[in-house]
């Protein structure tokens, strides 16, 4: 009896194997073509290395599925179509997202955002243009730092940057800084018309000015009620606190430059 129900069940196995198999074939080919499409930089090297780690991924699935339906632990059609079902819902996604020129596998895009939790500053790197319009209104742009930089004195002693905040205040508060980003917005404005410049001394002296981030020193969300969260949960809360104090002591430094 045994033996009549191990090849019962490598029947249906080999069976529902046809079906599955050719299945797959099908659903790879949903996958490989948009990975050609999002993934725009690297050549043919990154899709082929992100196609063999999906078919990895499927193999372990379907191996496993065919163990245990062979075996008897499982029924013998969920053991064979659990790869199936697993790969068409990525299949399915990955060709919607070709289709909408999605950029979700650039590697720039996860290496910036890692940047900017992390901390990495960007830097500068403005160089002579080779066709110049109009000069800098060099008188006027020294006038306007001048008032950036009072404005940036201000700046620090109403915020008190070098200063601990209080945990329940800053994540309960819901005040937004538009005080910053005006500051930024401005600095920005002057570097964009220095840029101009056909000395490089004076590129040099501009691309020192920092990149300031304008949001990481306040709350990582614009939701309140997501703020809250993220207190009481406090490995996030406490990672995003001390954060928040590192980028207001670099901010600091940064408007005294």
């Amino acid at each position: 009896i045994t033996n009549n129900d191990r090849d019962i069940r490598r029947h249906e196995t080999e069976w529902h194997k046809k079906i599955t198999l050719s299945l797959s074939c099908l659903i790879f080919f949903f996958i490989g073509a948009p990975l050609g499409a999002i993934i725009r930089k690297g050549g043919l090297g990154m899709p082929v290395v992100v196609s063999v780690f999906i078919f990895i991924f499927y193999y372990l699935i379907d191996n496993t599925g065919f163990k245990m339906a062979r075996d008897g632990n499982w029924i013998v059609w969920a053991g064979m179509w659990t790869s199936t079902a697993i790969l068409a819902p990525i299949g399915s996604f990955l060709t919607y997202k070709s289709n909408n020129d999605s950029v979700m596998l650039n590697a720039d895009l996860y290496i910036g955002w890692a940047k900017r939790i992390v901390g990495i500053r960007s830097t500068r790197n403005l160089i002579r243009k080779d066709v110049i319009i109009s000069d800098p209104d060099y008188r006027k742009t020294a006038d306007e730092l001048k008032i950036l930089t009072a404005e940036c004195e201000q700046y620090i002693q109403a915020q008190h940057l070098k200063g601990i905040s209080n945990y329940i205040k800053l994540w309960i508060d819901n005040k937004q800084d538009g005080e910053m980003y005006l500051i930024y917005k401005r600095l920005e404005d002057v570097i964009e018309v220095m840029s101009n410049s056909v000395s490089p001394v004076l590129l040099n002296a501009v691309n020192r000015y920092p990149i300031i981030p304008v949001y990481a020193h306040v709350r990582p969300f614009r939701n309140r009620w997501l703020n809250i969260m993220a207190s009481i949960i406090l490995p996030i809360g406490l990672f995003f606190y001390f954060r928040i104090w590192l980028f207001r002591v670099r901010l600091y430094k940064d408007l005294k430059l």
